[in-house]
């Protein structure tokens, strides 16, 4: 008799099939996602320049002794009281002085923003475009301008440099005796009085 010989379970198993190698995407950043990062990033810098360059632009940046800023004066480069006005071309202001103080009038005019002038002949500020007229102290008399002249505020110092008087309303400044520098504020720019009330 044939002695039957039992095989082993593993011989019974189906033959296993070789799979292949599996293809797993590499790990990292592909193409695609590294290209819309750099568009990403190229986009933020330019809005992050843009709105740097605006920002610096709005923004005032007036030194003392430049239009915008502070001008200091001496007091007593002021003219004399109802003296002809003496041009102050930095700071673009008339220099007066009247019965009630001294005036910082700006040197344009308020109908369309020509430069007037002083006329010595008539005793008046006069706009040469449009025919505007001004008094000494800035009041309208005739033209097409819709109010006086404009005014700038002033602050009176002591010898020390400490403020001794502030004029913000543009309104004529009476100098006290120990004034002896002026700074007008050509940031902080009063409108004249309208003649139409």
């Amino acid at each position: 008799m044939a002695e039957t010989t039992m095989s082993s379970p593993a011989a019974i198993r189906p033959a296993e099939k070789s799979t292949p190698a599996s293809t797993t995407p590499p790990t990292g950043m592909s193409r695609r996602e590294f290209l819309y990062y750099v568009w990403g990033a190229s986009m933020a810098l330019f809005l992050a320049e843009t709105v740097g360059v605006s920002v610096l632009f709005a923004l005032p940046r007036f030194r003392e002794g430049h239009f915008g800023g502070k001008i200091k004066i001496n007091a007593a480069d002021f003219p004399a009281v109802n003296a002809a006005p003496v041009a102050h071309n930095e700071g673009k202001f008339w220099m007066v002085t009247t019965d009630q103080g001294i005036i910082a009038h700006y040197k344009v005019c308020t109908h369309l923003g020509c430069i007037y002038k002083w006329d010595d002949l008539g005793k008046r500020f006069a706009c040469p475009c449009h025919g505007s007229q001004f008094q000494l102290n800035g009041d309208w008399i005739t033209g097409p301008a819709p109010r006086g002249l404009d005014r700038f505020a002033l602050e009176v110092y002591d010898q020390n440099d400490n403020l001794i008087a502030e004029f913000p309303n543009g309104e004529p400044a009476p100098l006290p005796s120990n004034a002896v520098t002026v700074r007008v504020d050509t940031g902080r720019k009063v409108l004249g009085k309208s003649h139409f009330t």
